[in-house]
């Protein structure tokens, strides 16, 4: 059995970069690049208490969530979005973790 794959990914905003710039490209990342991605279910851009963010994505497989960074190569939505973030490029796996999905609970309806 497959199970989904949540994706955590932690962001610090480079020097310069505001808020505002990041949900900005975090906008057109969206839907730009990410929705045309297979495999690629929900997503969430959420500021912590210390003032940093996290990207949450929520991926059928992590055989999808593995396969998008080939695709995120040399896209201008995907650079356009990370120049707003304090990251090395060669370790681009640092600061984001995995973590397989056992169950899903949502609000009833009323």
């Amino acid at each position: 059995m497959t199970h989904s794959v949540l994706e955590l990914a932690s962001i610090t905003l480079a020097e310069g970069s505001t808020e505002a710039d990041l949900l900005a490209a975090s906008t057109h990342f969206q839907t730009a690049f990410l929705d045309h991605q297979p495999g690629f279910l929900r997503r969430d851009l959420v500021r912590k208490g210390d003032g940093s963010f996290l990207d949450v994505v929520l991926w059928e497989s992590r055989a999808h969530a593995d396969a998008v960074m080939e695709q995120a190569e040399g896209s201008e939505a995907v650079g356009q979005y990370f120049s707003h973030m304090v990251f090395d490029p060669e370790a681009m796996e640092e600061g984001v973790e995995h973590c397989t999905l056992l169950g899903s609970y949502a609000a009833k309806a009323a």
